[in-house]
């Protein structure tokens, strides 16, 4: 590690163990053999072990500078940029360059009270959210994500009271490019900040908030296709039929999709759940306490609580679902973590990340020929993902006359206005069959001319 100008740089090593290797490579080294991740703290050793041919590692380094970008007067701490790059070269010359804007702008920044930005404002905010448990981990890892997408624009950095109102207009003209979701969670960070500023009385003018204040904008993208959140009779009866007759070898994850459909799970409570402590087959329940979730680093993992305290539940398994059960628990893998769902992988937690089994039943589908739609680009895709499975099962529930009060709890919903728009998704043949009980009902009672209620 050297330092220059201020700038310190150096070129660092790394190492990964690598999986099912014959580690009998190494054997006679005893670096490897007691502490291998000491090699990480000098380029030297890692080379020698490197060039001795040792198999049981991956080996590389990486280049860095850091730059100071100034002092914070508040926490006390300094504020850095690190820029990576192929060659300590060109790392250093990256942070140079940072470091001469530094010094244009009147050099490394002091923040204080007066002179806080957006991001300054926001980002403790929302850290305190997550420390006070107001916010799980998964939402708290989507709160870093839109404050370092935010954080690229130039107004959130200098200090809030000299952002204009034609600024946050701009940006969030350009904001309308993207999803509902996306708008409205910036746009909240946005407000949150200014609210706050307001309230110290750090900007005397809060365009964000009361009267003639700015609102979040509507999206442009228009949608391909219309949204649908479960599948017809049809096409369930379809995909049921593929995964009854298809082999395991050939869809490794059908009893999966088949116990979601029956159970209406979500895929992030399935995926954690215990073979051992969560399932018990002489009362036919599953218990729900848990579901993958992500880390402060944005890392999946599972998380020690469900998405909401309603979440934590018991389900009722029924015939058909202990049926799905059995099998999945019959193909199982013992692993440590005693997971339902394991996979080799995943040496850390032993989970399937949500993303691969969705792309699983999304193939499937797609495959079968089920919601296919061609989007704006002119590629054929599936709109089934494996949520819809979930509202699969809840519509299923509806049209069987399910109390709304009952599915809620089933499901887990905080909010039975969330239940309810099951009820109003039911398939075309219940439709049909109600209507028919309409008309038996109305002969039933002679309130019409027989005439009008000829079926």
């Amino acid at each position: 590690m050297s330092k220059i100008n201020g700038i310190t740089y150096g070129t660092y090593p790394s190492i990964r163990p690598k999986k099912n290797v014959d580690k009998s490579v190494c054997e006679n080294c005893n670096i490897c053999k007691s502490k291998p991740y000491q090699l990480a703290n000098s380029l030297e050793r890692m080379h020698i072990c490197k060039n001795s041919g040792c198999n049981l590692f991956y080996f590389s380094q990486t280049s860095k500078a850091t730059v100071i970008l100034g002092r914070d007067t508040i926490t006390g701490k300094e504020l850095k940029k690190t820029f990576v790059a192929d060659t300590e070269e060109e790392a250093l010359n990256l942070a140079l360059e940072a470091k001469l804007n530094i010094d244009k702008n009147g050099g490394p920044r002091i923040i204080n009270k007066t002179n806080l930005s957006i991001i300054d404002i926001a980002k403790p905010l929302y850290m305190e959210d997550y420390k006070l448990h107001k916010i799980n981990s998964n939402t708290h890892s989507k709160n870093n994500t839109n404050l370092k997408m935010i954080e690229k624009e130039s107004f959130t950095t200098k200090p809030i009271n000299k952002v204009s109102r034609m600024e946050i207009i701009d940006y969030l003209n350009e904001l309308a490019e993207y999803s509902p979701t996306t708008i409205k969670e910036r746009f909240r960070i946005i407000k949150r900040a200014f609210d706050y500023a307001y309230s110290q009385n750090m900007i005397k003018d809060n365009f964000m908030s009361g009267y003639n204040a700015i609102e979040k904008p509507r999206t442009k993208i228009t949608k391909v296709v219309p949204s649908v959140i479960a599948l017809t009779l049809d096409k369930e009866r379809q995909l049921v039929n593929y995964l009854e007759t298809t082999s395991i070898y050939n869809c490794k994850h059908k009893n999966l999709f088949l116990l979601l459909l029956t159970t209406g799970m979500r895929i992030g409570e399935a995926l954690s759940l215990d073979y051992k402590k969560d399932i018990d087959l002489e009362n036919k329940t599953i218990t729900i306490s848990k579901t993958i979730t992500k880390d402060e680093d944005g890392k999946n993992c599972i998380g020690l609580d469900t998405k909401t305290p309603t979440g934590r539940r018991t389900i009722h398994l029924s015939d058909i679902a202990l049926k799905y059960l059995n099998e999945c628990l019959a193909h199982v893998k013992k692993n440590k973590f005693n997971l339902l769902f394991y996979t080799p992988e995943n040496t850390t937690g032993g989970f399937y990340a949500e993303s691969t089994i969705n792309s699983d039943i999304k193939r499937i589908a797609f495959r079968l020929g089920i919601y296919l739609y061609v989007d704006l680009d002119g590629k054929t895709k599936t709109q089934v993902h494996t949520h819809m499975l979930r509202g699969t099962f809840a519509t299923r529930c509806a049209e069987a006359k399910m109390p709304p009060i009952v599915l809620q709890k089933i499901l887990g919903h905080a909010d039975i206005q969330i239940t309810n728009k099951y009820y109003i998704d039911v398939d075309r043949h219940f439709i049909d069959s109600e209507n028919e009980n309409f008309v038996n009902y109305m002969k039933e009672h002679n309130l019409f001319n027989e005439y009008y209620l000829k079926a």
